[in-house]
């Protein structure tokens, strides 16, 4: 249809070219020549999945953790720098020049370690990190969750690393559990000061990135493990997972600490401020490709949620799409001898430069004219 509409507009404009040399033979002026036919192209109708998205306002930082909370008495005599990584092994604070040790895991530690203690959660830590620091190779390749004579060798080995007596026991407070590794944050304390059981020297968060998006009532369901797009301050995109959807933490309950501050935040898991929003429910995202945020705590961006999707459906540009006379939309289908046929379709769903169609004879693969 469009071809002969071409070709049309090609007789014409040469019937035009005589006129205009007719008229300059006489003398008189020449009509304007009529405008050219819009050039046209093809592309192939595919079959896809689409989906339309909005934009919504997020945060991005490091995730929530528990508090370091120390258990030592006497004088910090060493204290990390804000935003240095700690990983397990590695050393907190110093409390009167010994070590308050880093170590994995989400029970607390509420008594001390010592030969013939029952056995729980926390011996069962201690042993798996024993195991994967390389103090128990020989003695114990999995925990058991019982303080034997082997936990107590690989004890040992540790104290002697770490600058510990060796004594085989651990007192509260020489090891400090936490889910994983953590950024420092604000630091509570200073060198030289008081060191008691019960404070927090320093805010931490946990090392890993993530955003948080306030849940509105204007915004699409989402559901856990749902792909979504995070818009970084730069522009650039990356691509993040939903990983939880919950309550808002309220103001200060995180125990979390924005790196590079002083003082005590009241920050939630990334350093979003979910809570002024109004929004009693927040999304946690995380970003598949974290390298890709850098390390920014609170930085604001934008993230990309599905508000309908369809898949496995034939799509077509929508520069193809053609308005017919009696209402809906046609397409035209080029054929193989350069003639062009003009079919009705049944539109769906709009996404960016394509919508979804159906109709009699519309296959995958098929060419669609479409205006340039």
């Amino acid at each position: 249809m469009r071809r002969q509409a071409g070709i049309a507009a090609g007789l014409l404009a040469a019937a035009a070219a005589g006129v205009v040399a007719t008229v300059a033979v006489r003398g008189g002026q020449a009509p304007a020549s009529p405008p050219a036919a819009p050039p046209v192209t093809t592309a192939t109708v595919v079959r896809t999945n689409l989906a339309t998205t909005v934009l919504t306002a997020g945060t991005l930082g490091y995730a929530a953790t528990s508090p370091a909370v120390n258990q030592l008495a006497g004088t910090y005599t060493a204290l990390p720098a804000p935003g240095q990584a700690i990983r397990p092994g590695q050393d907190l604070y110093r409390v009167d020049n010994l070590p308050a040790v880093l170590m994995g895991g989400a029970t607390p530690a509420w008594r001390a370690f010592a030969p013939g203690m029952t056995g729980g959660p926390d011996v069962t830590e201690l042993q798996g990190n024993l195991i994967a620091l390389g103090y128990a190779a020989g003695l114990l390749t999995a925990p058991t969750g019982q303080y034997d004579a082997l936990t107590e060798d690989a004890v040992c080995r540790w104290q002697q690393a770490a600058g510990y007596p060796v004594t085989g026991e651990i007192d509260l407070g020489q090891v400090v559990f936490l889910p994983a590794a953590v950024i420092v944050g604000g630091l509570n304390q200073a060198l030289g000061q008081p060191a008691s059981p019960g404070q927090v020297p320093y805010q931490v968060t946990a090392a890993s990135r993530t955003v948080t998006v306030p849940l509105g009532p204007n915004l699409p369901a989402v559901t856990t493990g749902e792909a979504v797009t995070i818009v970084l301050p730069s522009g650039a995109a990356t691509p993040g997972t939903i990983i939880a959807i919950g309550p808002v933490p309220p103001p200060g309950n995180s125990g979390t600490g924005t790196p590079g501050t002083g003082g005590t935040s009241g920050s939630s898991g990334s350093g979003t401020s979910s809570g002024s929003s109004g929004a009693s429910m927040q999304v946690t995202i995380t970003p598949d490709r974290p390298a890709a945020t850098g390390t920014g705590q609170g930085a604001a961006v934008q993230v990309s949620l599905v508000t309908q999707s369809v898949r496995n459906v034939l799509a077509v540009p929508v520069a193809a799409l053609l308005a017919l006379a009696g209402g809906g939309y046609g397409v035209e289908l080029a054929g193989p001898d350069g003639e062009d046929r003009l079919v009705g379709v049944t539109t769906g769903l709009f996404a960016n430069t394509l919508v979804q169609v159906s109709g009699p004879g519309i296959r995958a693969g098929m060419k669609v004219v479409t205006a340039q």
